[in-house]
C-alpha cells in the first residue's frame, strides 16, 4: 500500500469576541510572540500572521496528526498560558468560538503569505467584514 504526506496549509482568521476592539498594543505583542512561537514549534517555515485589534491571521501548515479542532484548541490554550503568565486573567482574550479557516494551496502560499504580512495596510481600507465577504465567509 503506497502511503503521501501532503501538506495543509491553512488561513486563520480568529475574531475577538463580538468582533470588540480588545486587542490594545500590549496584547498585540503577547500575542505575537505567541503566534510567532507556535508557528517555529510546528516546524513552520513558511508560517505567518498578523495581529489586527479585533482579529489575527495566522498562516501555518496543519500538523499531520491534528485535526483542525485539536489544533485551534491548541492554539487558544497557548495563547491562554501566555496571558497567565504575562500577569492577569484580566488581560485575556474571549474569541469567538467558530474561527473563519480555508485552506491555501502551495503554488499561492507565498501571495497569501505576503497578503497577510499586508493586513496592517489592508485593513485602513477594508474592513473585517468586507474582507471575510470577499473570501466568502
Amino acid at each position: 500500500m503506497s502511503h503521501s504526506n501532503s501538506e495543509i496549509w491553512i488561513h486563520w482568521v480568529i475574531v475577538t469576541k463580538e468582533r470588540k476592539p480588545l486587542i490594545d498594543a500590549w496584547k498585540k505583542e503577547v500575542l505575537s510572540q505567541t503566534l510567532g512561537k507556535f508557528i517555529e514549534n510546528n516546524g513552520n517555515s513558511h508560517g505567518t500572521f498578523s495581529v489586527q485589534n479585533d482579529h489575527f491571521h495566522l498562516l501555518i501548515k496543519l500538523p499531520f496528526a491534528s485535526s483542525p479542532n485539536d489544533f485551534l484548541n491548541n492554539l487558544k490554550l497557548q495563547i491562554q498560558e501566555t496571558f497567565i503568565q504575562s500577569g492577569s486573567m484580566e488581560n485575556f482574550l474571549d474569541w469567538e468560538r467558530k474561527p473563519y479557516t480555508y485552506s491555501v494551496s502551495l503554488n499561492q502560499l507565498s501571495v497569501e503569505k505576503n497578503n497577510i504580512q499586508r493586513q496592517d495596510f489592508k485593513h485602513q481600507k477594508v474592513s473585517l467584514d468586507e474582507e471575510l465577504k470577499f473570501f466568502g465567509m
